[in-house]
Order: structure tokens, then sequence, then C-alpha cells
């Protein structure tokens, strides 16, 4: 079960994915990075990535989409990352479905 009071604790950089897998609700892994990296060099906060190079950028969003999936709030299947099943609940439940690319905030659904 996720905790919901925990999401407000996570980094920055945790943060920001969860908010990208609330909004798509499930991305194949490669372009869940792509666009994670994009996003962090056009954000340049240091809060994010200690550095701005690719690598790292992508090292540090693989390392943090790890520790989503080992907290329970995103689901690893084969090729792909997908929000948990309870997230994917309270969403219907807020929307009324789960409006896979529309904007939705992290917190209205808390």
């Amino acid at each position: 079960m996720v905790s919901y009071i925990l999401i407000r604790e996570l980094s920055k950089l945790e943060k920001l994915i969860l908010e990208y897998f609330v909004r798509h609700i499930s991305v194949g892994e490669i372009i869940a990075v792509i666009d994670l990296r994009e996003e962090v060099k056009r954000l340049r906060d240091p809060d994010l990535v200690s550095e701005f190079d690719d690598p790292v950028i992508e090292m540090e969003i693989n390392k943090a989409i790890a520790r989503l999936v080992e907290k329970g709030y995103l689901e690893r299947a084969t090729g792909c990352y997908n929000l948990s099943e309870n997230l994917r609940r309270k969403i219907i439940e807020k929307y009324g479905s789960l409006r896979p690319g529309e904007p939705k905030s992290l917190n209205d659904i808390l």
C-alpha cells in the first residue's frame, strides 16, 4: 500500500518523476528516461541532479525510478513502468478515469 504522507517526503527528482507518471500512467522504460532527462535539462535545477551531463542525469533518473518502484509508487513491467495500482485507483476516484496524457496534480489525488 502506498503511503500518501510519505509522498511529501520524496526528493525533488522523485516528485518530478511521480508527477510525470501521474500524467502518463504507463511509459516505456527508454521513453520515460528520455522525457525525464529533457525535463531535467530544461529546468536546470541543481536540486534535481548534481550535474547536467546526459549520462549523470539518466543515472540519477534510473536510481530515482528504482526507489519509487521499491517504495511501491511505480510498478515495473516488461519494458515499461506503470503508476502503482493504488495511485491509479486514486486518479479514477478523483477524475472518473485515468485520462493518460492529461495534466493531473499529484496533490489533488492525495
